[in-house]
Parts: C-alpha cells; sequence; structure tokens
C-alpha cells in the first residue's frame, strides 16, 4: 500500500513521518524509505544540507511505471531549499520520479565575481559551480542510468552552476518552471537548462519534453576552463545528444526532443540552443533579446553541428546588433513559420518566415509576452504547431494558430493588463479591460472585474473572482475558490493536490480544461452533499458547488 510521508522545517527526524502533523525534519529521511507509490508532501521550511559536497536531497530510490514517487510541496506551502552544495537535489539513477512545487535557490547571493574569477581554475568548489537539479546515473554500484522522470511548477534560481541539467537520462519531462540568475559562477559552462539523452529503448518518438517554461537571466560569467572562453549561460540547450566526446554507452540519443511553448529572455548566451545532438523540435517558443554577453553573438535559437531540427512558429526578438540565429555545421534543419524582429541577419530556411515586422507585445518590460491586437504573429503559424500555449488555452483561438509561446484568447482586448503579486498575501484588482492578474505565493485574493481575464492563482489558498466577460481560472497550488461570474468562464485542473471549490459552474456554458495527462476517463465523479466531487485515483481534483454528477459529461470538458 503506497505511503505518504510528511517532512517540515520544524519536524523531527524521530517522528513517523506519516502525518502532517508528526512529519520529518530532513528530506533525506523520507526519501530513504520511499517503495514505489509513495508521495512524500514538503511542507513549509528551509531546508539544506551541512556538507557542501553532497546534496540537500539524494533521490536514489525508483519507483514503477504504475507507481511513481512524487516529492511535492503539501498543499498552501511554499517550502526552500537553500543550497550551497554540488546539487540542491539530485537524481541518481533513479526511474519513475516527479518532483512538483519546490522552491530551489542557490548560493550567488553569497558570492562576488572576482571571488569566482579567483577559483576559475578550481573545479572542486560547490560554492561557486552548485546546481540545482541534477539528474545523472548512478554514483555507486552497477551503472544505473535515471529515465521516467518529470520537473514540474519549480522555481529554480541563483545557482552558481546550471539551474537543471540532465546527464546520460531518457524520457525526462520539464514543464512549468522557472528558472532564472544561474550559471552566473561555475567554470563548467553552464546554462539554465541543459539536457544530454541516454538511449533506455530504441523509441524514436518524443521522450525529452521542455515545455511551458520561464527561463531568463541565465548568465555565463566565469570562463570555461576547458577553453577559456565564455561559451554557454544559455536559456535551453540540447547538450551533445551524440554522445561522441563525452563517454555516455549507447551510442548517439535517437529519440525526439520537444521544446515548445518556453518564454526564453535575456540569457546571456543564446535563448535555445541545439549543440551536437540530433532529432530535435523547437516550437511556438518566445525567445527575447538573448545572446546578453558581448562575447557570445549568436542570437536567439542556433543550431551547430546538428541534424533533423525543425524550428516552427517562434518569435525571435533580437537584442540590437545581434543576428536572429546561427546555423553551422549541420543538415536536415528547417526554420520556418518564424517571427523575425530586430535582427542584423537571419538564416531563412523555409519560405513562410516573418522578418522585420514587430511582434507586438503587451509589456517586453515587465515580461508579458502576450501579442497586442494587430499583431503579425496572429494566425500565422504553420507546420507543426503545440496544441495548448503555455497557459493550457487551445489552439487556435482565431482563424489560425498565432505564432510564439502565448495564443491570443479569442476576443481578446489590445492588449493585456499584467498585475503580478508578491511573494506575500496579495490582493489584486483588475480593470474593465482584458486583464492578466498572477498571485505567486502567498494566499492572495484576484478579482477580475470586467474584460475576459487569466487569473493565476500561486503555491497559496486563493480566491479567484473572473467578474463580468469570459475569464481562465487556474488556481494552481494551494486549496482555491474559484467564481468565474457572467460569462462562458474556463476552470483549469491539474493533476495536483489541494482540491479546489468551483462555486458556480453554470451548465452549459462554462467548462472545466484538464491539462497535463488528466483526461475526462481518468475522473471519478461521484455525490458529496449537494456538490459534485471530481477525483483522480484518490486525489481530489476539485469540489463543484450545487450540482450534480449526473449532469457532467464529455462536453463540459476540454
Amino acid at each position: 500500500m503506497p505511503k505518504s510521508y510528511y517532512v517540515s522545517g520544524q519536524g523531527n527526524d524521530n517522528s513517523t513521518g506519516l502525518s502532517s502533523n508528526s512529519p520529518f525534519r530532513t528530506l533525506q529521511k523520507a526519501a530513504d524509505l520511499t517503495q514505489p507509490g509513495d508521495t512524500v508532501y514538503v511542507m513549509n521550511g528551509t531546508y539544506t544540507y551541512a556538507d557542501p559536497f553532497d546534496s540537500v536531497l539524494n533521490i536514489r530510490n525508483s519507483g514503477t511505471a504504475n507507481a511513481w514517487i512524487t516529492y511535492r510541496a503539501y498543499p498552501g506551502h511554499v517550502p526552500k531549499l537553500k543550497s550551497n552544495n554540488w546539487n540542491a537535489i539530485e537524481v541518481q539513477g533513479a526511474a519513475y520520479i516527479v518532483i512538483d512545487g519546490l522552491k530551489l535557490e542557490g548560493n550567488n547571493d553569497n558570492i562576488k565575481l572576482g571571488y569566482a574569477l579567483s577559483q576559475k581554475n578550481n573545479l572542486g568548489n560547490p560554492a561557486t559551480s552548485g546546481n540545482g537539479i541534477g539528474i545523472r546515473p548512478s554514483r555507486q554500484g552497477p551503472r544505473k542510468n535515471p529515465h521516467h522522470i518529470i520537473i514540474r511548477n519549480n522555481e529554480i534560481s541563483k545557482f552558481g552552476g546550471a539551474g537543471l541539467y540532465t546527464n546520460s537520462a531518457d524520457y525526462v519531462t520539464i514543464e512549468g518552471n522557472r528558472v532564472y540568475n544561474n550559471a552566473w559562477y561555475s567554470p563548467y559552462g553552464s546554462s539554465g537548462i541543459s539536457v544530454g539523452g541516454w538511449n533506455s529503448d530504441s523509441s524514436t518518438g518524443y521522450k525529452i519534453i521542455i515545455r511551458g517554461n520561464s527561463v531568463y537571466g541565465n548568465q555565463q560569467l566565469v570562463p570555461w576552463y576547458k577553453v577559456g572562453q565564455i561559451t554557454d549561460g544559455n536559456g535551453i540547450i540540447v547538450d551533445t545528444g551524440r554522445n561522441s566526446d563525452n563517454g555516455v554507452p549507447g551510442g548517439a540519443y535517437t529519440g525526439r526532443t520537444l521544446i515548445e511553448n518556453n518564454v526564453v529572455s535575456s540569457n546571456g548566451g543564446r535563448g535555445i540552443h541545439v549543440y551536437k545532438s540530433d532529432h530535435v523540435d523547437i516550437i511556438n517558443n518566445t525567445a527575447f533579446q538573448n545572446s546578453q554577453h558581448p562575447d557570445i553573438r549568436d542570437g536567439e535559437i542556433t543550431v551547430v553541428e546538428a541534424s533533423d531540427v525543425r524550428v516552427l512558429n517562434n518569435i525571435m526578438y533580437t537584442k540590437t546588433g545581434r543576428p536572429a540565429n546561427i546555423v553551422s555545421n549541420a543538415t536536415k534543419i528547417v526554420y520556418d513559420y518564424n517571427l523575425v524582429f530586430n535582427s542584423t541577419t537571419f538564416t531563412s530556411l523555409g519560405n513562410n518566415n516573418i522578418v522585420g515586422q514587430d511582434p507586438l507585445f503587451a509589456n517586453a518590460l515587465i515580461g508579458d509576452f502576450s501579442l497586442q491586437s494587430g499583431s503579425p504573429a496572429l494566425d500565422k503559424a504553420g507546420g507543426l504547431t503545440a496544441a495548448k500555449d503555455r497557459y493550457g488555452i487551445n489552439r487556435p483561438q482565431g482563424n489560425g494558430v498565432d505564432i510564439g509561446a502565448i495564443e491570443r484568447p479569442m476576443g481578446g482586448s489590445p492588449s493585456l493588463t499584467t498585475v503580478k503579486g508578491t511573494g506575500g498575501t496579495d490582493s489584486l484588482t483588475g480593470t474593465a479591460q482584458n486583464d492578466r492578474l498572477s498571485g505567486l505565493e502567498g494566499d492572495d485574493r484576484l478579482i477580475g472585474l470586467d474584460g475576459n481575464d487569466l487569473l493565476q492563482g500561486g503555491s497559496g489558498n486563493d480566491l479567484l473572482s473572473g467578474g463580468n466577460g469570459n475569464d481562465r481560472l487556474i488556481g494552481n497550488g494551494g486549496k482555491d475558490q474559484l467564481i468565474g461570474g457572467t460569462g462562458r468562464d474556463i476552470f483549469v485542473l491539474k493533476r495536483r493536490d489541494g482540491r479546489d471549490v468551483i462555486q458556480d459552474f453554470r451548465d452549459g456554458l462554462d467548462k472545466i480544461d484538464l491539462v497535463g495527462d488528466l483526461r475526462f476517463s481518468n475522473l471519478t465523479v461521484r455525490t458529496q452533499g449537494r456538490n459534485t466531487l471530481l477525483q483522480v485515483g484518490q486525489t481530489d481534483l476539485v469540489l463543484i458547488l450545487n450540482t450534480r454528477p449526473n449532469q457532467f459529461t464529455t462536453a463540459d470538458f476540454i
């Protein structure tokens, strides 16, 4: 029978760890006990480990295909792993692992650039070279490679090394994370997200997936020790998948890699970089003013020593004086249906690119890369497109799919007014126009008022009220109260803990959007008093007030 373990900053490793009232203190205590199907709930607290040459959390125990092991934030909690270690979290040869909703913070605030440069030849200093999440083969005993790993909805920042890397891993999904201000001080040539594959089987379908992430401010300030130059600090890199010079057994990686719906901005290196790797699809991403470091002038999305790479439906808005892309020593490369702006040059390997037209972002200076009315990116995507955008909105919303990571909602206003909360408890109110309200952490109150609004809660227990208009409500973590108001509203549900409550679902008007791997066929729909409870397995998803189970059909879900 699967167990749930609880860990808290106020816990004790001599406790049972089997309830929120009797939690462990350390993550490792729980991790060492896990068996297939178990869940480790991480409650509020700051988690560290005294030995910098070890990790705050080592994951060695594996789940199975039908019983994954999950590490996730306790509903409504925002636990932090604070690390000056080699890795905050290291997955060592484990399989069928989920890491969901954690905040990881590295050591950058304690390092000065002068000190980091003095350590450029010291390859054994975790203070400057520590990583956020490392996924790699086992260190002891027979070699075991990691596979079937999901890294979801985490915040990973301020690591001198990589924010997140995989080394010789297969079937890895990295989605919905915020990865920023990493890679500054390491001499290893690190990046925000770095993936390298290994063949666990002969499948040639999508096996590595990087989607819906926000990746910014990652840059390399210390030269890579092998060449003495600045080479990386990329937002996302698919690195040496050919495995020709890194000692990975099994030959070149034959699975496909999918990179979609990411927003990569203001990174020191390229926004998205494919290097010595094959079989990669880069679709519907927004890349904004990357290649910030003066030594890197490669632009937004680059392909070097690679083959079978498709770059489709991306927005590439360059830093002044930079090219949009570099294609070097590469074959079977397609760049098509992209929108390119502000670049000095663009290597166009397709007939449908839009070059020289401003994409008309709502407000790029505050990170709002949604599209205004009249954007040349609207309805212009073609070929291979993402089925949903980074917010889970179905594509297309208009006469065609939009280029970039964010689909403009049907009937959208000239721009979405974006209001973001803080790490505390916020009360955010929209305008008479279309608004995007984002609560982030804390127990927030988001009121959309008029217009077609997008309301996103954070990790706390939030109240989201759409008001008038056709609104989209996303609770995210915590136990949230969702009120659509008038109009045709969409309530977004994800596979996670923290039961939400929909207070005013109107049959025939409102819809429930099941995202990720949720399907209507997976749900248990049952009565709870005068209400309807939707469950997946033993997990409560949402309580829908004043409704009956028999009124729900597939027509109510998208």
